[in-house]
């Protein structure tokens, strides 16, 4: 599941995303490794928190690249 490594680039743990896909640790845990998979909305929802969750990122680096 590659939402594993954006996750983990972008340092969220799993109970962030869970808590924004409204399942488990658990669930999210199961999804990563391939034993369960999410329905079509719960994979709207990962994707879009984690795309916010970049988006903010991005933000924050060139913030920090163009202080003196």
């Amino acid at each position: 599941w590659f939402f594993r490594d954006l996750r983990e680039d972008l340092g969220v743990n799993q109970a962030a995303v869970a808590k924004a896909a409204g399942v488990t640790q658990v669930k999210i845990s199961e999804f990563e490794r391939g034993t369960d998979k999410p329905t079509p909305d719960q994979r709207r929802t990962i994707v879009d928190f984690l795309v916010r969750r970049a988006a903010v990122r991005g933000l924050e680096i060139l913030i920090l690249e163009r202080r003196p």
